[in-house]
């Protein structure tokens, strides 16, 4: 049995999480057990036995079925159990629990669940949200290679039960592509793995990293241009920039209520702004100094104007 603590929970596990910080636990928030007495073709359709993934998601049960990797079955938020499909390498197993399936786990028990990439730059936390391949991971690891600290990668908690909102930070790991390590001038293939057929590895940043929760301090949405910029978003389009980017939507289902208040919440909290840039490696200082010049200032919140 393994001790961890990640996202601000306590957790048990029959699996080991080397990404995670090893602790003493007297309680756990939140226990993830091995099932090798069931098979996912026990629980599971032909029909969709032969799906490359599926998912049936509430805010008290979820499942989640990889074909090779395993079915993820999590429970009010504080139960994971993990059928093997086969004999899936502990990678990948690492991989979706420490990813999506803790994701899902945060969103029952009632965070608001950004698929964003989080730094923490002055003491706040800088939270950049995207479509995938838009560059989330490749920006915070940008911003930590510029000597600001990592808070979190894909997977950033929004604690609304703290003043101000904090996020609660994962664990020291970002994602980087091989242009993307070499432009920040790192050797790709010295990066760790983290998936076995995922073009990406992994940059771990210990430096700064810490596990206390940062208050939120920006929020921004990513997007290509030809120029850069930054505008701040309308309140009404912002409200759906962040649903659309966090879990459930990104695991293709349905907020609830609670969900669409959140979303509705965070943006009266904290106003959202589009950071436009171009895809060019070689601007990356350029970005990095618009961003910090950018959070230098005292903006009013919510202006009723998108560009400014």
């Amino acid at each position: 049995m393994f001790s961890y603590f990640a996202y601000g929970l306590n957790i048990s596990s029959d699996i080991a999480l080397p990404e995670f910080k090893a602790v003493d636990l007297s309680h756990y928030d939140l226990k993830i057990t091995l099932d090798q007495t069931l098979r996912v073709s026990d629980l599971l359709a032909d029909e969709l036995l032969d799906k490359a993934a599926t998912i049936q998601l509430s805010r008290t049960k979820a499942t989640v079925y990889v074909r090779g990797t395993g079915m993820f079955i999590v429970e009010n938020g504080d139960l994971i159990r993990v059928i093997p499909d086969g004999q899936p390498s502990e990678l990948l197993l690492r991989f979706y629990l420490a990813g999506t399936i803790l994701a899902i786990a945060l969103y029952q028990r009632n965070f608001l669940v950004l698929h964003a990439s989080a730094v923490k730059i002055n003491g706040g936390a800088v939270a950049f949200l995207g479509v995938s391949g838009e560059g989330k991971s490749s920006t915070a690891a940008a911003f930590v290679t510029h000597g600001h600290s990592l808070i979190t990668d894909d997977v950033a908690p929004i604690n609304f039960a703290t003043d101000p909102y904090t996020i609660s930070p994962g664990f020291p790991q970002v994602k980087l592509g091989e242009a993307m390590a070499q432009a920040l001038g790192y050797e790709y293939e010295r990066l760790h793995a983290v998936h076995t057929f995922k073009e990406k590895r992994a940059l771990k940043p210990l430096k700064g990293f810490s596990l206390a929760p940062v208050p939120l301090k920006r929020i921004y949405v990513l997007q290509t241009a030809a120029e850069f910029a930054i505008a701040p978003i309308k309140a009404s389009i912002a409200v759906t920039e962040i649903a659309r980017h966090s879990r459930p939507t990104t695991l293709y289902h349905s907020g609830d209520a609670t969900h669409f208040f959140q979303c509705a919440d965070l943006v009266k909290r904290h106003q959202v702004y589009r950071l436009s840039r171009p895809k060019d490696l070689s601007l990356i200082p350029d970005l990095i100094q618009l961003v910090e010049q950018d959070l230098s200032q005292t903006i009013p919140a919510n202006p009723d104007v998108v560009a400014r």
